[in-house]
C-alpha cells in the first residue's frame, strides 16, 4: 500500500511516501480502508520533535507526554482518519465490511483509574493514533474495534476526517471546562484554526457569543462566515475597551487561547469578568502572563485542557451527521502531497479551517 512514515525528526522532507506492507489483522481489529485523512499542528510538533523534545522535560518522563508511551520511530502520522471497512477479525461484532466508519481521536481505556474517576480523556494504558500507534497517512490502517464509530451516509469522509480531532477537544473545552451557557460571551484567539473554527460554533450552538480575533482583515470575513459573533483587531491599541464596551463593560464568561502568544493570553485575563474562566491551550512551553491578584480580585478560573472523552467525540459525530457543525476545509491535496500540505499548515497566513489528504488520488 501507499503510505507516508517518519523516520527521523525533521522538515516536511522527512515524510517519506512510498510502499509498505498492509497491516497485520489482529482477531480484534478492524482493516479500514482510508478515504480521507488529514493534518494537524500536532503532526507538524510531532513531525519537528517537539513532542519528544520538550514534552518529556516538561513532565519528567523522556520522550514524551505524561501518561502516554514515548513517540516510537517510524511513525506514521495522521490522529483523524475516516473510511470503509474491509476486513474484521473473528472476535469483531457489531462492525461488517462496507460500514461507513471514523476513528476515535482519543480511545479510552476503561480499566484505567482516570477513566474509572470519569477523566476518560486522561486515560492512560491506551495507544493515540499518529502517536503511539500507526495513524492515518496510509492507504489501510487497522485498529481494535473500539477505535471506530460507524457515520451514516450523510456524514462525508473529508468532514469526518477534518473534524474529530478539533471539534471534539472543543466540545470537551466548551461543555466540559467553560461550561457554557446561553448568552455567555466566549473570547477565542486563533480561530481561524481547526480548534479555533469548531469553538466558534459550539459556542453558539450552546447559546453564547463567540468574540473571535485576528490581525488580519483578510480573514475577518472568514471568521464570520465560520460562526464568529464579532471579531476583533488585537492590533487596534484598543482592543481590550472594544471588547469590554461588546460586552457591556462587564467582560467575558470565558475565554480560550490557541495561539501561544504571551500578549494574547493577558488580553484574555484582562478580558474576563467576575468569575470567568480561562483555557490556555497553546504555547505548551510558555508561562502564563498571571499574578495572584488577578486570581484574587476577579476570582478567575485557569482551566487546564487536555484531549476530548469517548462521550465528547459521540456527541461530534451525531452533530456533525446532523449538519448542525461543520469544519471549513481550506484544501484537500493527495497523500503524496503531505509535504505541501505541512508547508501550507505552517506557512499559510490566511489559512481557515483544516488540511484534507486522499490517500487514493494520484
Amino acid at each position: 500500500m501507499k503510505a507516508v512514515r517518519l523516520f527521523e525528526f525533521g522538515g516536511p522532507d522527512k515524510l517519506n511516501y512510498g510502499d509498505y506492507p498492509e497491516p497485520d489483522i489482529g482477531l480484534d481489529d478492524v482493516l479500514v480502508k482510508v478515504i480521507a485523512t488529514s493534518v494537524s499542528r500536532w503532526d507538524i510538533k510531532y513531525r519537528t520533535g517537539e513532542v519528544h523534545q520538550f514534552y518529556g522535560k516538561a513532565t519528567g518522563h523522556h520522550g514524551g507526554i505524561h501518561g502516554r508511551r514515548a513517540f516510537p520511530m517510524p511513525m506514521q502520522l495522521g490522529r483523524d482518519v475516516a473510511g470503509e471497512v474491509v476486513m474484521v477479525g473473528a472476535n469483531v461484532g457489531g462492525v461488517k465490511p462496507g460500514d461507513r466508519v471514523v476513528g476515535l481521536v482519543h480511545p479510552e481505556n476503561p480499566a484505567s483509574v482516570n477513566t474509572i474517576r470519569g477523566l476518560g480523556n486522561l486515560s492512560t494504558g491506551v495507544d493515540l493514533p499518529g502517536h503511539t500507534m500507526f495513524g492515518g497517512y496510509a492507504q489501510y490502517v487497522a485498529r481494535p474495534q473500539n477505535y471506530w464509530i460507524k457515520i451514516g451516509s450523510a456524514l462525508g469522509f473529508d468532514q469526518a476526517a477534518a473534524a474529530m480531532w478539533a471539534c471534539s477537544t472543543a466540545h470537551h473545552i466548551v461543555a466540559g471546562r467553560l461550561h457554557v451557557r446561553m448568552n455567555d460571551n466566549v473570547l477565542i484567539t486563533g480561530a481561524s484554526g481547526g480548534m479555533g473554527t469548531a469553538t466558534l460554533q459550539l459556542v453558539k450552538l450552546a447559546g453564547g457569543t463567540p468574540i473571535a480575533t485576528t490581525r488580519s482583515a483578510a480573514k475577518a470575513e472568514a471568521l464570520r462566515r465560520a460562526g464568529a459573533g464579532y471579531v476583533v483587531d488585537t492590533s487596534a491599541p484598543d482592543a481590550l475597551q472594544i471588547i469590554r464596551e461588546f460586552t457591556r463593560g462587564e467582560g467575558v464568561e470565558g475565554a480560550v487561547e490557541y495561539t501561544g502568544a504571551t500578549t494574547l493570553m493577558r488580553l484574555c485575563i484582562d478580558a474576563m469578568r467576575f468569575g470567568g474562566t480561562v483555557c490556555p491551550v497553546a504555547g505548551e512551553m510558555n508561562e502564563i502572563p498571571l499574578r495572584v491578584i488577578d486570581l484574587i480580585s476577579r476570582e478567575l478560573n485557569v482551566h487546564g485542557v487536555r484531549a476530548s472523552t469517548r462521550n465528547d467525540q459521540r456527541i461530534v459525530v451525531e452533530l456533525l451527521e446532523k449538519g448542525r457543525i461543520t469544519m471549513p476545509i481550506h484544501a484537500v491535496l493527495p497523500l503524496s502531497q503531505v509535504g505541501d500540505a505541512h508547508r501550507l499548515l505552517e506557512n499559510g497566513e490566511n489559512l481557515v479551517g483544516r488540511i484534507v489528504l486522499h490517500p487514493w488520488d494520484d
